[in-house]
């Protein structure tokens, strides 16, 4: 088999194996009331998903999908084009850990957040601290506040990443805001 040849079948294979290790890119405004979340968490496993859902809403796929939310490999996070609404993070997982944060009615109310049409909404700093590990269970865990990183220099690590989107110009906006 010539070489032309055996490249030309491993090339979908790299492509394929190449989109697989870009992050995904966040999308473009899809309307002017669309607003987005961002933040940041930390653990002793690095997280890779986190679990963004509107209050009220039920979500069962195929029908209806949970708010995409980007984690970055920096523990940064996002969420775009969210309608205006009440939303909550009920979770937080890792490869090899899962952190569930809303466990209750109590706790989901205690965790409630309001979005507002347009807005860009800083979620905070966050590290999850174990207090208890368990075998059998997930153990027992703490989320708190952190100061840093603060949501300037979250705004400017967004900035680089929404690029060539409308998301880039309400971020500058705020930015110069929060200089005031």
């Amino acid at each position: 088999m010539s070489a032309v040849k055996r490249f030309s079948t491993l090339l979908p294979v790299i492509v394929l194996l190449a989109a697989c290790a870009v992050a995904v890119p966040p999308n473009d405004i899809l309307s002017p009331e669309k607003a987005m979340i961002y933040g940041y968490i930390d653990a002793e496993y690095p997280i890779d998903s986190v679990d963004l859902q509107e209050f009220g809403v039920v979500y069962i796929a195929p029908f209806k999908h949970p708010p995409r939310v980007l984690v970055y490999k920096n523990g940064y996070f996002m969420a775009e084009n969210l309608k205006p609404g009440r939303y909550f993070i009920s979770a937080y997982h890792s490869e090899l850990k899962s952190y569930k944060v809303v466990n209750s009615p109590q706790t989901t109310y205690q965790n409630i957040f309001n979005i507002k049409p347009g807005s860009l909404n800083f979620v905070g700093s966050k590290r999850v601290i174990v207090q208890k590990r368990s075998l059998l269970s997930h153990g027992e865990f703490d989320v708190v506040s952190l100061r840093r990183p603060d949501e300037r220099s979250m705004l400017r690590f967004f900035y680089e990443r929404t690029d060539g989107t409308g998301w880039q110009k309400k971020i500058m906006r705020r930015m110069k805001e929060l200089r005031q």
